[in-house]
């Protein structure tokens, strides 16, 4: 099911725009854009999943019937808007977004997405007060949902002629890609647009995701949102901030002692919520009039894996009023926060009094921090302006000034526009540039919607942030510029992601051959390369380097270093650079020494997690270990044997440190993503054909999660494995996107850009009558497709090439090709039948 994507003209009159309108919306509507259009819509007294029609007709809420359900189909992003064309009195709706549906169910939906503020939407819930018919939208952008309900909160009726989001996103049609697969199963062909789906809704253009703060010559005006974090301050300790403030609506909020994408105090000033200003479904236990509210943490609520902590309640002793001008002092130091207003103390309380409280969760520990910036947001469905911010140290120093009045002050605070083409984490949260998950990513993304800029521009924006030992930083978030790369206190650990996000970057050029862009980055990248060679223990040639993948001197880290390495030679190759490809090629044949030396277990037939616990293996390290040829063939096959050990349905854990008996573990698509080239290099189907028909399938099949889109983790139930918060549209999770052309249909680039192809069609073990594939190249288009006949003996296929391109045809593994007619005349027998550009017939009796 795809949503309608529609072009809105206009009707001659200007559209009617109420509610907090973002400037950038308004103008993209009045000169016409692309809309997002539910697929069904159901009304009633309570949710229901809608019936799927063509298209969703007008609605209307009234009484008991009193919800709409909204579906669009699968994943898509955007303003949310909607059309109201009559109403009988002014009334509240409520609209609440969800990547699953049972999102809807809960007070929240599926957030809040605290983790950073990422130019969207930090709640998942918003209210607007419709007072008459005309055109109203969110001022956010929502950054990936399927689901959608409006539910009417007071007496009257309303009308709606339309609902929708602009999109932020370009809505493509999954079903007419530039670079395609298909083949006779049809679950197959829905698991290929996974990783398509996921990487078209995380991947946006620059300057589509918009700043979000409005800049007036009053000060900065915010909406609800996750704090936007002052990147100038992070070092700041023991300090007095003091800004002014007028609350429009509901209140207004700050944060002290925190960073950009970390934990600190949320603050919230509680207006006395007038009932002229404040919504019906206002949460007065969590935001009581009157009240400053303390949290520590990510924010005021929790979210599954990201916890906050409601410290207190401090009660202000007066009316705080909406549309006054509010002067506020916070003072943080090792012992004690302070807050006043209008040189009124409301509190100042003793940080001890919080330390047990905050140890006791499992995220955090130790004494309550008092270093850390500082930075403004209020709550859902509050706004409030804010100007006149300064900071003062501990000997009443002022060290920081701003009025809040230019808007250089958007990339102080991280709240401004995406400046570059890229591709982001996830679609609905976590909307931060994460280096190591572009591994797959950038190997989707020509497979399916050949959109190169998206992969540039991502690689780009990371190298812009490169510190002096020419690390990349994993997940630098958006809004910020990199001018504060040293500011903003971006994250350099994880390093097993800089291997990651080399193999991204050769992945890429394996199947581009982009010279152009190799030449302009490449000397930054062998500024990385180089700090990994000097991490590489002389003795044991294993890289003493973790993290994600696994432990340091192991097997998943030191087998993606050689396949990196491997990568960079031939980059260094096309370049002309034969001096740099030696070095990289025999670091890289050291290195697989190394693993074969000291991570080989003879008598289990594995390679070790470390080379100090050889009996322990990963999907990651067995995996890396084939797909870097450090593994023979014959190691390889025991290797994959072991499989077994591994099995947690739906796929594989990580390794056999997971405890099988835990029901909570979840199974990675990402790690497994791995797995999947490895066994096919090895001609071992079945456990590809395990991971496709279980693990994958389930994101397919069951309607209620599907988005069209690859997710995050998947539970051993086949629901998704974070719960609420797992990214339904995630693309590291989407493997299958490019495994499926290059093995099933099997179209490889034997040399970079398919200059020189490969087709070796993996016609038996899938159960498969027919499979094709295209992809774009530099020279062309370049598709295969392959058939069985016959009972299954006669394979016959079909290759067109591009002019000044060649390739060669074989079977899966060793097997002699001894009867073969190529384009009507018999071929000489051999392993592989060479040919050129142009039509090729294939047709092998087997």
């Amino acid at each position: 099911m795809n949503p309608t994507c529609t072009t809105q003209t206009g009707n001659g009159k200007a559209p009617i725009y109420r509610t907090s309108s973002n400037p950038a919306v308004s103008t993209a509507l009045s000169s016409g854009t692309r809309l997002f259009l539910p697929v069904a819509v159901a009304t009633g007294s309570a949710l229901v999943v809608p019936a799927v029609t063509k298209k969703a007709a007008s609605f209307s809420l009234q009484g008991s019937n009193n919800v709409a359900t909204l579906d669009y189909g699968r994943e898509v992003a955007g303003y949310p808007y909607f059309v109201v064309s009559s109403l009988s009195k002014p009334v509240q709706l409520e609209l609440k977004y969800t990547e699953p549906y049972d999102g809807l169910n809960h007070v929240n939906g599926d957030g809040p997405f605290y983790f950073a503020s990422a130019l969207s939407n930090t709640f998942r819930v918003e209210t607007f007060n419709v007072t008459a018919a005309g055109r109203y939208q969110s001022y956010f952008i929502q950054g990936g949902q399927r689901w959608e309900s409006i539910t009417l909160l007071t007496e009257g009726s309303v009308t709606f002629s339309d609902a929708g989001l602009v999109a932020t996103i370009d809505p493509v049609d999954l079903n007419n890609l530039p670079s395609q697969f298909n083949c006779s199963n049809d679950l197959y062909n829905s698991i290929w647009k996974l990783g398509a789906g996921a990487a078209s809704a995380a991947c946006v253009d620059a300057g589509s995701q918009s700043a979000t703060w409005d800049i007036t010559a009053e000060g900065a005006y915010i909406r609800g949102q996750k704090p936007g974090i002052s990147a100038l301050s992070s070092a700041f300790t023991n300090y007095t901030l003091s800004f002014e403030t007028k609350i429009a609506r509901g209140g207004t909020g700050w944060s002290v002692a925190r960073n950009p994408t970390g934990t600190g105090y949320s603050l919230l000033l509680i207006s006395n919520l007038p009932n002229a200003t404040t919504f019906v479904n206002t949460n007065k236990t969590l935001t009581p009039p009157n009240t400053i509210v303390v949290s520590f943490g990510y924010g005021p609520l929790n979210q599954t894996t990201l916890p906050s902590f409601h410290l207190d309640n401090f009660p202000v002793p007066f009316d705080v009023l909406e549309n006054k001008w509010y002067q506020i002092e916070t003072s943080l130091n090792y012992k004690h926060l302070a807050v006043s207003i209008a040189g009124t103390q409301v509190f100042n309380v003793s940080l001890a009094k919080y330390t047990f409280e905050i140890a006791a969760g499992a995220s955090f520990g130790g004494p309550m921090p008092s270093t850390g910036s500082f930075g403004f947001g209020p709550h859902q469905d509050q706004a409030a302006l804010f100007s006149n911010v300064t900071v003062r140290a501990a000997n009443n120093t002022q060290i920081y000034s701003n009025s809040l009045t230019s808007t250089d002050v958007l990339a102080e605070y991280g709240v401004g526009k995406n400046v570059e083409t890229v591709c982001m984490d996830g679609a609905k949260r976590d909307r931060t540039v994460w280096l190591g998950d572009l591994f797959h990513t950038t190997r989707i993304i020509p497979a399916s919607l050949s959109r190169s800029d998206y992969v540039t521009g991502t690689l780009r924006y990371l190298l812009d942030w490169q510190n002096f030992l020419g690390l990349l930083p994993i997940d630098p978030p958006l809004g910020y510029s990199a001018t504060y790369s040293n500011q903003v206190g971006v994250y350099f650990g994880l390093q097993d992601y800089q291997i990651l996000g080399l193999l991204a970057f050769t992945g890429y050029f394996d199947r581009t051959n982009d010279l152009t862009f190799a030449a302009e980055v490449f000397p930054a990248i062998q500024q990385q390369i180089a700090f990994l060679l000097s991490q590489v223990d002389s003795t044991t040639q294993l890289i003493n380097i973790g993290g994600f993948l696994g432990p340091a001197f192991g097997s998943a880290v030191s087998g993606a270093f050689v396949e990196a390495l491997h990568g960079a030679a031939t980059v260094a190759t096309a370049l002309g650079n034969s001096t740099l490809a030696l070095q990289y090629s025999n670091a890289a044949s050291a290195t697989a020494a190394g693993i074969n030396a000291h991570l080989w277990n003879p008598t289990l037939g594995i390679y070790g997690i470390s080379n100090s616990s050889l009996s322990d293996f990963s999907v990651a390290g067995l995996s890396f270990a084939i797909t870097s040829g450090a593994a023979s063939p014959h190691r390889a096959t025991r290797a994959l044997s072991a499989l077994t050990n591994l099995t947690l349905s739906p796929g594989y854990k990580d390794s056999t440190r997971v405890n099988s008996s835990d029901r909570t573990a979840n199974i990675s698509p990402n790690t497994n993503g791995f797995l999947l080239s490895a066994a096919m290099m090895s001609n071992d189907t079945a456990p590809v054909k395990y991971l496709l028909d279980n693990l994958w399938a389930a994101m397919v099949t069951q309607n209620l999660y599907s988005t069209g889109a690859s997710w995050e983790y998947v539970g051993q139930n086949l629901t998704p494995g974070l719960s609420l918060f797992t990214s339904l549209s995630h693309p590291w999770g989407g493997a299958p996107t490019y495994i499926l052309p290059e093995y099933i249909s099997g179209l490889r680039a034997a040399t970079p850009g398919y200059k020189t192809w490969l087709v070796v069609p993996a016609y038996q073990g899938f159960g498969l009558a027919h499979a094709a594939a295209s992809v774009e190249t530099p020279s062309g288009q370049l598709s295969t497709s392959w058939q069985l006949s016959g009972r299954g003996r006669v394979l016959t296929v079909h290759v067109n090439a591009p002019a000044g391109t060649s390739g060669s045809l074989q079977l899966p593994g060793d097997r002699m090709i001894m009867k073969a007619v190529v384009n009507g005349k018999k071929s000489m027998s051999g392993s592989a039948i060479p040919l050129g550009g142009g039509m090729s017939t294939i047709v092998m009796r087997l």
